[in-house]
């Protein structure tokens, strides 16, 4: 599976503190969705030659690198942030970054952003692009469910994370706690697999969602709707607190 956003590859500027190397994989500079976000970032360069598909389908126990994609959720779902869905002057948790497109387009919007991931790598290449755009987010290894918060955020972005059915549960408890009275949950799901559990788990907290659409991407000839939604906690928008 290669990227499935638009890309345009660049030229690494000399001017550009970007290491030619992040956690052994080398680097490029790639302009991400150019009709709509182009948002230039550092990416893997040459990702599709270090996708083993072979051992993919042949070995259970092969995790291929899918933080170093570019997700067509998060394109779908950057694109909405400071238009339909503000950010300027909000605290802003990005859930399982990866390489950061969406932290990335929260913080051009003007949010406060603070990014995680499981993954030490894709933390490192986010913080190289935040440096070269010159865009702060505060990037860091930590993992939802485990982490303990000292303040809560006003937005927490969710693309292309709810493919652990096992996990739904534990990660509708952990956005949950994330949350701050009267903030709100973006999710971008591509749908797949069955995410049902999922929506059933933010609603049985009293979480109702507000639709801001399907997109439709053809990855490698597959048609992905990718549903955005919006979720915040029922007692909020009655005027109640926490």
């Amino acid at each position: 599976m290669g990227h499935p956003g638009e890309h345009r590859r660049e030229g690494l500027p000399s001017s550009a503190s970007v290491p030619t190397s992040i956690g052994g994989h080398p680097t490029v500079v790639e302009t991400v969705d150019p009709a709509g976000l182009a948002i230039e970032m550092v990416c893997v360069r040459d990702l599709e030659s270090r996708l083993d598909r072979r051992r993919l389908l042949a070995d259970e126990d092969y995790v291929p690198p899918y933080w170093a994609l570019v997700w067509s959720g998060s394109i779908a779902l950057g694109r909405r942030l400071g238009r339909e869905i503000p950010c300027r002057g909000r605290r802003v948790l990005d859930v399982g970054c990866g390489l950061g497109l969406v932290s990335l387009a929260a913080a051009r919007a003007g949010g406060v952003v603070t990014a995680i991931d499981r993954e030490p790598v894709p933390i490192a290449f986010l913080r190289a692009s935040s440096r070269r755009l010159g865009l702060p987010v505060a990037a860091t290894v930590a993992d939802l469910e485990t982490e303990e918060w000292e303040r809560r955020f006003d937005l927490v972005l969710c693309a292309e994370l709810l493919y652990e059915s096992a996990r739904f549960e534990a990660m509708a408890e952990a956005l949950d706690a994330a949350l701050a009275p009267g903030g709100s949950i973006a999710i971008a799901d591509a749908r797949r697999v069955d995410t049902t559990r999922f929506w059933e788990a933010m609603a049985a907290r009293g979480f109702v969602g507000t639709e801001h659409g399907t997109d439709e991407v053809r990855e490698e000839g597959t048609l992905v709707r990718i549903r955005i939604a919006v979720l915040r906690r029922r007692k909020d928008d009655a005027g109640g607190v926490d």
